[in-house]
């Protein structure tokens, strides 16, 4: 079958300084199935979340007084046109600040896509290594064809700036498909600018190298985040690049789902009903020259 490897990152992690906010647009954005195990390449992947975590745009990690994480479960759903079998996903995820310098962030989901389901689990460390300077590292795994059966992140930003608003990231993705064949290595480059307004802006490239067949693809995004924390945030993300395959089950002719373009726009909410606990919603549209997606997802999420 031809693994899906797209060149979006599952695992980009990043926070500003002097708000002490995680961003995890990959491995735990926000109410989406992890994109952290699925193959980059499930040939639209970052949305093949519920709440397409990659595509998702900030997570903050909760500041309420005392608080020192968050656990968030949702679903989502997906219909596509022009390609066999709709999506349905399930996820519980959770961030919890171990030390003042480190946060751990863990995730297992359920994903229905193509007419095959798969469990992923992910877990990874963000570290502070100074007041400018910090890590990322995770692994994860799935058992599905469409998903990395075992993937492996790591990362290092640096804070600029007298503020300390300014980031900019490099990360390195290793990854195995399902199907034991493919392999995929992604370079990630990323910078974020976080305003005293307090709006956030992200974006950033993703260089995919595929084997077999030596298949390179880049893609770019950016996301722009505003609202308050502990009343409401809002996000819009745009995806748009390479792609390097479509899964088989897709139903989509082999000879044309090599090295194609496509491009993906995710609106999203998160509401706090009150300052321990909320809702995040989102909706999914992603467009190939081979079929369309829409979808929607929600969730719940409580801070502790």
């Amino acid at each position: 079958m031809h693994r899906p490897s797209r060149t979006s990152s599952p695992l980009w992690v990043a926070h500003a300084p002097p708000l002490q906010l995680v961003v995890l647009t990959g491995l735990l954005g926000i109410g989406g199935t992890c994109a952290a195990q699925v193959a980059p390449g499930v040939a639209d992947l970052a949305a093949a979340q519920p709440l397409p975590l990659e595509a998702a745009a900030s997570a903050p990690l909760p500041e309420t007084a005392g608080s020192r994480g968050q656990i968030e479960a949702g679903v989502g759903i997906a219909h596509l046109k022009g390609a066999s079998g709709d999506w349905r996903d399930g996820y519980v995820r959770a961030m919890y600040r171990v030390a003042p310098e480190t946060t751990v962030n863990a995730e297992l989901a359920s994903q229905g896509h193509f007419h095959q389901r798969g469990t992923l689990g992910a877990l990874s460390v963000l570290h502070d290594l100074s007041p400018r300077w910090f890590v990322m590292g995770g692994i994860s795994g799935g058992t599905a064809d469409f998903q990395y059966r075992m993937r492996v992140d790591l990362g290092g930003y640096r804070k600029w700036g007298d503020e300390r608003r300014w980031v900019t990231g490099v990360s390195l993705m290793k990854g195995l498909s399902g199907d034991h064949v493919h392999r995929d290595v992604m370079l990630r480059l990323t910078a974020a600018y976080y305003a005293p307004a307090g709006w956030i802006a992200e974006g950033g490239l993703a260089l995919n190298h595929s084997q077999p067949g030596a298949v390179n693809a880049a893609r770019g995004f950016g996301v722009f985040t505003w609202g308050t924390r502990g009343q409401d945030l809002w996000s819009l993300r745009v995806d748009r690049g390479r792609e390097a395959y479509l899964p088989a089950g897709a139903g989509i002719p082999a000879g044309g789902s090599v090295s194609f373009s496509s491009t993906e726009v995710i609106p999203l909410w998160r509401h706090w009903l009150a300052k321990d606990h909320g809702f995040v919603a989102a909706l999914q549209y992603y467009r190939n020259p081979y079929y369309r997606r829409t979808g929607a997802s929600v969730g719940l999420f409580f801070d502790f």
